[in-house]
């Protein structure tokens, strides 16, 4: 039975997430609505049966699937839509009658027809997304590294995208988690969030293969775009994904960037930043009433034991022993 839920919000149209496990073609079916129009046909005897974890706003959604027994899946995407399949757990799957191998992942839009032939224990995760809007927001790259999204999705070029295993396997397990971390409910800022990894992930699939490095002038530029960004930001931990949407940038991007002017990535780097900061305010408080918590937290370190663990490798002392330390006055600097 469907349990997938509109998110109760004052905005429309809302974020849509939940899960669902069928055992009957007929009812699966019912559940991509929405998105597709196709059918779903078994090919062996026995139970049917498909798992669905599902989440969505109305120019993109993302969603898991785990086959229990093998079928055979034709129709088309409703709508001005683009769809990539990135394999977790590959059952020797089929798209149009060919093996999904590792490196070639299949990608379909609107106007084309679908066949995929799916085994018991396959799973995958697929990520739909508004064409229009995709193309807008891909179109134009930060380093003059576009996305040509009508180019890649030609109706007369191959239903495939050759791209690196391990970046598959890394945005497969990104966008699972990214799965779970939704639910209905979910504000407009996690909302945009959502939309933004979405876009983060098609642009680090999609982006030229050929880019592995810049100059140096390129990378300075990147870098002090991110810096400025972030110090803009109202939040203290602004996510890369966030950064890299907002950038027109891959992930991939940013962190040659990163590692070029810095040595590290933007994660780390942004991460050792906090850590800096956090360290100035214990130092130099001079509130007897300052706590660990309240400063870890207001650097956007909400695991307590990480961020202690995190601080000594950094600072050679726990963040209880800096507070300590300081003195009964002191002018604060930042």
């Amino acid at each position: 039975m469907s349990v997938i839920k509109p998110a109760p919000t004052q905005q429309s149209p809302p974020l849509l997430a939940g899960h669902t496990q069928t055992a009957d073609p007929a009812e699966d079916n019912k559940i991509f609505d929405l998105l597709f129009d196709y059918e779903t046909v078994q090919l062996v005897q026995g139970a049917f049966s498909r798992k669905v974890q599902f989440a969505g706003t109305y120019r993109s959604a993302l969603y898991l699937e785990e086959y229990g027994a093998s079928s055979h899946n034709f129709g088309h995407l409703r709508g001005n839509r683009l769809g990539i399949c990135l394999p977790i757990f590959d059952k020797d799957a089929k798209w149009w009658g060919r093996s999904i191998s590792e490196g070639h992942v299949p990608i379909n839009h609107s106007g084309r027809t679908i066949h995929g032939t799916y085994n018991s224990g396959q799973r995958h995760v697929v990520m739909i997304l508004d064409r229009t809007w995709c193309a807008e927001q891909l179109g134009d790259g930060f380093l003059g590294h576009s996305v040509e999204i009508d180019t890649i999705f030609n109706c007369k070029k191959s239903s495939f995208i050759e791209i690196a295993p391990r970046r598959v396997h890394r945005w497969a397990q990104r966008l699972y988690s990214l799965l779970t971390q939704v639910s209905p409910g979910s504000d407009e800022a996690q909302k945009a969030m959502f939309e933004k990894e979405l876009l983060t992930a098609a642009r680090s699939l999609l982006e030229p293969a050929e880019i592995s490095q810049f100059d140096n002038s390129a990378s300075k530029q990147l870098v002090e775009a991110a810096l400025l960004l972030a110090d803009a930001s109202q939040s203290t931990a602004l996510s890369i994904s966030t950064l890299c949407a907002n950038l027109s940038v891959s992930r991939r991007t940013l962190e040659l960037g990163f590692r070029s002017i810095i040595g590290k990535s933007p994660f780390q780097f942004f991460t050792d930043r906090r850590l800096c900061r956090a360290y100035i305010d214990l130092k130099q408080s001079d509130d007897e009433t300052a706590r660990v918590t309240d400063i870890a937290l207001s650097y956007g370190f909400t695991e307590l034991g990480r961020f202690a663990h995190r601080y000594r490798k950094i600072f050679g002392e726990l963040p209880s022993e800096t507070l300590r330390q300081r003195p009964g006055k002191c002018i604060r600097l930042f």
